[in-house]
């Protein structure tokens, strides 16, 4: 691991992968030095794309994160969501491999349209008439919540029907503002624990590296991934061949640092980034 001071140190690369979350957004406002190493990464020719977890589907990314100050074209390259990835699996007949073309899926969370609009004709409400469930966001009337308890007797009823389920944002938790809320991963992680079949989406798995990579047409030799978080970020760019670059003073990765030795959360984790930096700049 080297520390650098500032990502232009970092020689023969014409890319980057960057994380939202905890690198570029507190999940109220963007960092102003973050967005100035972007639009100087872009000016001198570099190409940045933002790589999230989010089950949002990238045009209405854009369109939200563009009045929160975030402009393509000026900061980012493009974007490519985990919502993307699911959304043409789904357009190309995912739900058809997993529970044929006869079965129904339901939800646990909330629902998202745009990203679901292909296979809605087959939503059920009732979870005795489903096949498969899908973890949406873990919000409600625009509520976030600090564990995922209220979530727990729904999951317990999937369990109890031994429905397998999806998760397309495999993010464990996320940050609004200093409030620290669960996300999709962390049901979909005791899901697992209790004994149900997840199929995973997102960071780190390879499907969302392998998307970016075909966008971008550069090499991994030549592509680097910011993060904030070792589990996704650092270990999905690892297996993808990827140079890794580790924020550590913002975001999840700061937080878990409170407590635990980064050689420690290296280990537990399973990757160790090429480069350690304290904030996006």
């Amino acid at each position: 691991m080297h520390e650098i001071k500032t990502l232009q140190e970092i020689e023969n690369v014409d890319c980057f992968f960057v994380d939202v979350y905890g690198v570029l957004y507190d999940g109220r406002n963007y960092y102003p030095w973050a967005l100035n190493i972007c639009k100087e990464l872009l000016q001198q020719g570099k190409q940045i794309y933002i790589l999230s977890n989010a089950t949002t589907v990238s045009s209405h990314f854009i369109e939200k994160h563009a009045h929160l100050g975030l402009i393509q074209g000026i900061h980012y390259t493009d974007i490519i969501t985990s919502g993307d990835v699911f959304k043409d699996k789904l357009e190309h007949g995912y739900l058809n491999e997993l529970i044929g073309s006869e079965g129904k899926w339901t939800l646990i969370g909330r629902s998202n349209e745009r990203l679901m609009s292909s296979i809605q004709d087959r939503f059920t409400p009732k979870m005795c008439q489903a096949s498969l469930v899908y973890f949406g966001a873990l919000q409600e009337n625009g509520k976030t919540f600090a564990t995922i308890d209220p979530y727990l007797p729904h999951a317990l009823e999937a369990l109890e029907y031994q429905l397998p389920a999806i998760c397309a944002n495999p993010d464990y938790y996320a940050f609004d503002g200093s409030f620290k809320h669960v996300v999709q991963g962390s049901l979909a992680k005791w899901y697992e624990e209790q004994g149900g079949k997840v199929y995973w989406i997102g960071k780190p798995y390879p499907e969302i590296y392998q998307y970016a990579l075909t966008k971008s047409k550069i090499s991994p030799s030549r592509t680097i991934m910011v993060g904030d978080t070792i589990r996704t970020d650092i270990l999905g760019g690892y297996q993808t061949g990827l140079r890794t670059v580790l924020i550590t003073g913002t975001g999840i990765i700061a937080d878990a640092l409170q407590t635990t030795p980064l050689e420690r959360l290296i280990d537990q984790q399973g990757a160790t980034p090429d480069y350690l930096i304290d904030k996006m700049q």
